[in-house]
């Protein structure tokens, strides 16, 4: 079994890479496993509408052709359009502790 950290009842993730990356079918979500094997859920939509450069993924068959690139630190899309790992992990952060009010 994979070893887990937890931060304040939450699984530590910091410095992790991805393992997986999949879309939730018709939404803007992603479903990340870590290497650590803890699976989490991020919203990208808010993600999109303020990034000029990831605009274009609001198409679903863009934003469905997501992939792990470079060894697990980070996802990506055609056209040479990444996002980090560990920014990727401070979103579902923020996403997790405005959620939990």
């Amino acid at each position: 079994m994979p070893l887990q950290h937890e931060t304040n009842g939450q699984h530590e993730t910091s410095g992790q890479r991805i393992e997986t990356v999949h879309v939730v079918p018709g939404t803007l979500t992603l479903i990340v496993k870590w290497r650590n094997g803890v699976e989490e859920a991020v919203d990208m939509a808010p993600i999109i509408q303020r990034s000029a450069p990831l605009r274009h993924l609001k198409d679903p068959d863009l934003f469905a052709d997501v992939e792990v690139i470079d060894w697990g630190c980070a996802i990506g899309w055609r056209g040479d359009l990444g996002y980090g790992a560990d920014t990727l992990r401070e979103q579902i952060r923020q996403q997790t502790r405005k959620a939990a009010g």
